[in-house]
């Protein structure tokens, strides 16, 4: 793989979560591992135990980025869970009112780049993955990013 791949690949991740909604959870696996993050809407990335984000340093980045790194050398998968971004309204048969709803997507990673699962493919084999409340989504595609980045550099020169 080289350089160019590398950046290539590494925009779209970063373009795709600015493009995400809330605080997301990110699973990278690849080989034998899987390393969780917990990336904030603001940007910033910390390494995620079971409740939440761990209180890190400036290496949780590194961490982070060398972990798609390896995903990209030996294939793996990427999942976003986007934390409480919907809202699931709750019969009256149970009470009424609301809770808080998950969008789950992934991707492939591998030599080649990422390729963006649909939702309907992703909760064809990851049926566990619906823990608590959550609604499967498409993981942005290249395209999608590319507008949202045009745009928001748009919005952001107008200002």
């Amino acid at each position: 793989m080289n350089t160019e791949h590398f950046q290539a690949s590494t925009a779209y991740l970063d373009g795709a979560l600015m493009m995400l909604a809330g605080d997301k959870v990110v699973i990278i696996s690849y080989g034998q591992k899987q390393e969780r993050f917990y990336v904030s809407e603001t940007g910033e990335v910390n390494r995620c135990g079971d409740q939440g984000p761990v209180s890190g340093t400036e290496s949780d980045f590194e961490l982070y980025r060398m972990a798609f790194l390896e995903a990209l050398m030996d294939g793996g998968s990427l999942l976003v869970r986007q934390l409480g971004v919907g809202v699931l309204p709750l019969p009256p048969a149970l009470g009424g009112g609301s809770v808080p709803l998950d969008y789950l997507s992934a991707a492939n990673v591998g030599p080649k780049g990422i390729r963006a699962l649909r939702g309907q493919e992703l909760q064809s084999f990851y049926t566990q993955g619906a823990d608590g409340a959550v609604e499967y989504h498409d993981f942005p595609s290249k395209d999608q990013v590319r507008i949202a980045m045009m745009q928001r550099v748009d919005t952001d020169s107008e200002t």
